[in-house]
């Protein structure tokens, strides 16, 4: 009788997720030619601006001026277009159906990185923006003794929810990101984040980027 009255169901008919914070990892296909471009043309540059260090969330490591995206190379071009589609992308799936076609023009700022081994970046955010995001360029193999070596983390925006933490589950209040080149990160701006120390050969090249989006009248 009991057993009549707890009955078997699909949990996912009942299961609402409210205030989610949306993250995008896309892995952007065919990139290998691309990567090698903008590697190419990121290690130039650092090597012509070595002096005119810019830090920002960087300990360690170089970060070029924040204008990658007006580049006018071909390259930065494909960059630029694969920003707006995957941010166009995630638009459509956000907005409310107002029964109302709906544009918007996205103003992108953008940065590259170069980490090598021991270079990290520091808890912190983008703001005077929407979404934030990152393109990884070069393939790299950190010391699988370094804890989450080179590792991009995010932090649960949520006040005290590391209070009911439960391991292995997206109850979880940290969550790491891996880094292949040709993925492209997208999530809200005002989320922590951080990179973890990159230990370990080569160069972990990647393109970071801040995206405000303005809707047209």
């Amino acid at each position: 009788m009991v057993d009549d009255l707890v009955p078997d169901f699909d949990i996912r008919k009942s299961l609402f997720m409210y205030f989610a914070t949306h993250v995008v990892a896309h892995d952007w296909p065919d990139s290998d030619a691309h990567n090698a471009e903008l590697q190419a043309l990121i290690l130039g540059k650092e090597a012509e601006e070595s002096q005119n260090q810019v830090v920002r969330s960087n300990a360690g490591g170089w970060q070029s001026s924040g204008n990658l995206i007006q580049w006018p190379e071909p390259c930065i071009e494909v960059f630029r277009r694969r920003i707006e589609k995957l941010v166009s992308s995630l638009l459509q799936e956000l907005i409310r159906d107002t029964g109302q076609d709906r544009s918007f023009q996205l103003m992108i700022d953008s940065w590259a990185n170069v980490n090598r081994s021991n270079d990290y970046n520091i808890v912190h955010t983008h703001p005077n923006c929407m979404f934030s995001g990152v393109y990884y360029v070069t393939h790299v193999d950190p010391d699988p003794n370094a804890p989450h070596g080179g590792l991009l983390e995010m932090l649960d925006p949520r006040e005290a929810a590391n209070y009911v933490q439960v391991a292995g589950t997206v109850l979880d209040a940290r969550a790491f990101f891996e880094n292949p080149p040709g993925r492209m990160l997208l999530w809200p701006s005002w989320v922590k984040h951080m990179v973890h120390p990159y230990v370990g050969d080569g160069e972990r090249i990647s393109i970071a980027f801040n995206v405000n989006v303005l809707e047209q009248s």
